[in-house]
């Protein structure tokens, strides 16, 4: 979305102020609905998002003869509300150019629900100084951006002028709002926005985050507006340039029927794309009580004819395999037992083995330096690629093997079958560590652990594929989303469905690794303290299986962990 003028200062971030300073008196609501973000990573389950949110307490107007801290206190009291009266209220504390300025949806502020909250200092020049602790961010296009622990607190400045009355108004302020990590979960839901991969086969999540009041709303204007800059080259979008919404409501009916009217355009989109965009809303407004959609352009229909199915959120129909021993050996009706038509892989060293979602590409490590291809008829293992230290592989749906070395040179690599290899610039990647790298289901898109110089500065990352015609990939998008901020360290990533991954790390509580759920655009969780050495994951929170050091496969089981089966390693779901 396009970028706003941000009237008033923001200061660079620093430490809190000393103890003199005011404290903001806290919005606090009660309730837990969606992914929990209060306060630091917590132990636990995902919550459900489907809940409806708690009613919002309505905003105070300001006090007569308030001074400009307690003025600045109410107006932040009163932006936090303000989805409940469209930020009347928070704009009667502002002068008459300052309300025509602020923009309150262009950013949110989320600081954490447990603690002091934001600190107000009056300053001599009558400006307030706000220090706020930062848990995350969601621009206004509904993007989540995770604050790693210890994050420096954000200082925002308030310019307060007297009005024809005599009473303080504030005169210049940043966009957006403050808002506790509690009242967050209650306003906002989080909803993937769907496009399609470029072969038109599969559905990619483009996750954001919209204010309950009026989601479908805001979703089909993001949806409109398009994918984010880091996704945009790896899908494709049947919106025309410049669509938009005729009013900022969609209705919908009492039968179900969402109703969506688009803006004049000058030029009708082909009908593929009129159909794929049919698609897109459908399965966008699909968490909502939305039984058909009904799309029109000035009042006129839209027609679409035939509307393709796309794939969505594809689960494999077996798993996990893993080693026992030198066997390759998988997990069926809850027993452990060997694969058949592979070749026995005795003095190989094998480990790290990855299988294609249709089960038709085998491969292992051997050691770390060769990859090798398991033929199904049991045939000797043939060599795809060799290195100095090769990253575990990952087998995406068009049937090449990704893989790379671990001490990056800004590069990653895949193999197919005939042992042809594409070599992908990731320039982001050059001078660190590649630990782990997984290929999201749809093809679309790629998640990588990776550490800086002496194991400091790990990231968890994701970032785009783009394809030829024939599935080839050629491009790794050049700036990778950064996720799991609160995750310290990390050794392994799985994904766990189509936004959301699961991360064997530490986070500031946890000290061991653990299973951490990541959003792909959302808080982090931790899982019940599991420490483990090596993480598998089908579909959902129990299809996530663990190997913890003693060689135990572990399963969700609840909130708890099962014992599934000894002596295996290195678990792995197809896909």
């Amino acid at each position: 979305m396009p970028d706003r003028r941000t009237p008033g200062r923001l200061v660079r971030s620093r430490p809190a102020l000393a103890p003199a300073v005011v404290a903001l008196a806290a919005l606090l609501l009660a309730g837990c609905v969606g992914i929990p973000t209060s306060g630091p990573i917590r132990t636990g389950d995902v919550v459900s998002t489907d809940q409806p949110g708690v009613p919002l307490q309505l905003p105070s107007d300001p006090v007569v003869d308030a001074e400009p801290a307690e003025l600045v206190r109410g107006f932040l009291l009163a932006g936090a509300a303000g989805l409940a009266d469209e930020f009347v209220v928070a704009r009667k504390f502002l002068t008459a150019r300052a309300s025509d300025e602020w923009d309150p949806r262009a950013r949110v502020t989320v600081y954490p629900q447990r603690g002091s909250g934001p600190q107000l200092a009056p300053q001599e020049d009558g400006s307030v100084v706000v220090t706020v602790p930062v848990e995350a961010t969601v621009d206004e296009a509904g993007r989540y951006t995770e604050a790693a622990p210890g994050s420096l607190d954000t200082e925002l400045v308030f310019t307060l002028a007297r009005d024809t009355a005599g009473q303080w108004r504030i005169s210049g302020l940043p966009d957006g709002v403050l808002m506790d990590a509690g009242n967050f979960e209650v306003s906002y839901r989080p909803v993937p926005l769907y496009f399609a991969s470029q072969d038109g086969s599969h559905l990619v999540p483009d996750l954001r985050w919209f204010a309950t009041s009026k989601t479908p709303s805001l979703a089909m204007s993001a949806l409109l507006w398009g994918p984010s800059p880091w996704l945009r080259d790896a899908v494709a979008s049947g919106a025309p340039e410049g669509a938009r919404l005729s009013t900022e409501t969609v209705t919908i009916s009492e039968d179900g029927v969402a109703r969506i009217d688009l803006a004049e355009i000058p030029t009708l989109p082909a009908q593929s794309d009129r159909n794929l965009l049919q698609a897109q809303v459908t399965e966008t407004l699909g968490r909502f009580p939305v039984r058909g959609v009904e799309i029109t352009v000035g009042g006129l229909p839209w027609r679409e004819t035939s509307v393709p199915v796309l794939q969505r959120d594809v689960a494999p129909s077996s798993g996990p395999y893993m080693l026992v021993g030198d066997v390759l050996s998988v997990l069926r009706d809850g027993a452990v037992e060997p694969v058949e038509g592979v070749a026995p892989l005795a003095g190989l060293e094998p480990g790290h083995p990855a299988i294609s979602l249709d089960e038709t590409i085998r491969v292992v490590l051997s050691g770390q330096r060769r990859l090798l291809l398991l033929p199904l008829d049991g045939g000797a293992p043939v060599a795809l690629l060799e290195g100095a230290a090769l990253v575990p592989p990952s087998v995406d749906r068009h049937g090449w093997v990704w893989t790379g070395e671990q001490a990056s040179t800004g590069e990653l690599l895949a193999v197919d079958e005939s042992g042809a290899v594409a070599t992908l610039d990731a320039p982001w990647l050059e001078g660190r560590t590649v630990r782990s790298l997984r290929v999201s289901r749809d093809g679309a898109r790629v998640a990588l652990v990776s550490a800086g110089a002496a194991s400091v500065d790990v990231q968890v990352s994701v970032a785009s594929v783009v394809r030829d015609e024939d599935g080839r990939p050629t491009l790794v998008g050049a700036e990778p989303l950064q996720v799991g901020a609160a995750v310290l360290d990390a050794v392994e990533v799985a994904w766990v469905d189509e936004v959301t991954l699961a991360v064997l790390g530490t986070s500031q509580e946890l000290a061991v690794p653990t299973t951490h759920l990541v959003p792909v655009g959302g808080p982090t969780e931790a899982l019940t303290l599991l420490e483990g050495r090596g993480i598998a994951a089908g579909r959902g929170r129990q299809a996530i299986f663990v190997v913890d050091d003693a060689g135990t496969l572990l399963t969700r089981q609840g909130n708890q962990w099962k014992n599934v089966a000894e002596g295996v390693r290195d678990p792995v779901f197809p896909g």
